[in-house]
């Protein structure tokens, strides 16, 4: 494993949502269950359309007297209008922190945060929140920290590092992220692993897009998946990558040598010497189960 690394996430705005509905307002509205939310655990989550298609992924966590919600900087806008659209006369009230996001990762992560290993677990401490990311526990640890935050200070064994490196770290796993890689009003919530990455539960009753969400799990239907990709030259998001001149997979994000690419399962398992380009791997993330394909 990575050596202990932190970064800033400078890409993230971290939100603050109050008011006496705002529990029943988002587990109306959002994929996952706030029964998961409490002072010592958080969840990943997704807005929907009403027809099941992805429009924000974000964390959830409590804050003092509501909820934080931590999303991408460069679609917040859009997040604060539809959940505005939603709440109608709900007393719920969406404003801005100047909360600054941090991963922490790399080998002991949560040990140094003092969190046990448990995905999504919380611990706050001086004014700072500390999360074990809910999406799968070899990311490493979230902090939500006060513009004073010194990483340098507080968390001195850890190197600091841009936050590129964190992205190589995700991608290194094979791990979407926000409309990058799962894009806006076109893909489904499953073709994304979000299942995998405990993102949507299929207990907590109704949200939007949850019919077509539930229709899609139970009857097995997804015939594409995010799968990371290797490759030694250059590849941006939008190539494709064909097989017998055949496309089967779409690049979305590419750096360094590795990305993810949504991928059609019934071309699956490849030999890269088929794929054009010519050499680039297609491979099954270690956190997604099908035993239908041998991992490469």
């Amino acid at each position: 494993m990575a050596n202990l690394t932190v970064a800033q996430l400078e890409d993230r705005t971290v939100l603050v949502l109050t008011g006496k509905d705002v529990w029943s307002f988002l587990q109306n509205l959002i994929t996952n269950d706030m029964d998961g939310v409490s002072d010592t655990s958080g969840i990943y989550a997704a807005l929907l359309t009403a027809q099941g298609k992805f429009l924000h992924d974000f964390f959830i966590l409590k804050s003092e007297d509501g909820y934080l919600l931590d999303c991408a900087t460069d679609r917040k806008e859009d997040l604060i209008r539809r959940l505005t659209l939603y709440k109608l006369r709900a007393d719920v009230t969406v404003s801005e922190s100047d909360q600054r996001v941090f991963a922490l990762f790399g080998g002991g992560a949560c040990s140094i945060a003092t969190l046990p290993k448990i995905a999504g677990a919380v611990m706050k401490d001086n004014g700072s929140a500390y999360m074990v990311d809910p999406r799968n526990l070899t990311l490493g640890v979230r902090i939500y920290a006060s513009a004073t935050f010194d990483p340098a200070t507080e968390l001195p064994t850890a190197a600091i590092a841009a936050e590129e490196t964190y992205d190589a770290h995700r991608l290194r796993l094979g791990i979407p992220e926000g409309a990058r890689d799962i894009l806006p009003e076109k893909n489904f919530l499953l073709e994304a692993n979000f299942d995998e990455l405990n993102g949507v539960s299929f207990t907590k009753g109704c949200y939007v897009g949850q019919e077509l969400t539930a229709r899609t799990k139970h009857r097995a239907k997804i015939k594409k998946r995010l799968f990371r990709i290797e490759y030694s030259g250059e590849l941006h998001s939008g190539d494709k990558i064909l097989k017998q001149d055949r496309e089967i997979a779409e690049v979305r994000s590419f750096s360094n040598g590795q990305g993810l690419a949504l991928v059609r399962l019934e071309s699956l398992p490849t030999d890269p010497e088929d794929l054009e380009p010519k050499g680039v791997r297609i491979i099954q993330p270690e956190y997604i189960n099908l035993p239908a394909l041998e991992k490469q």
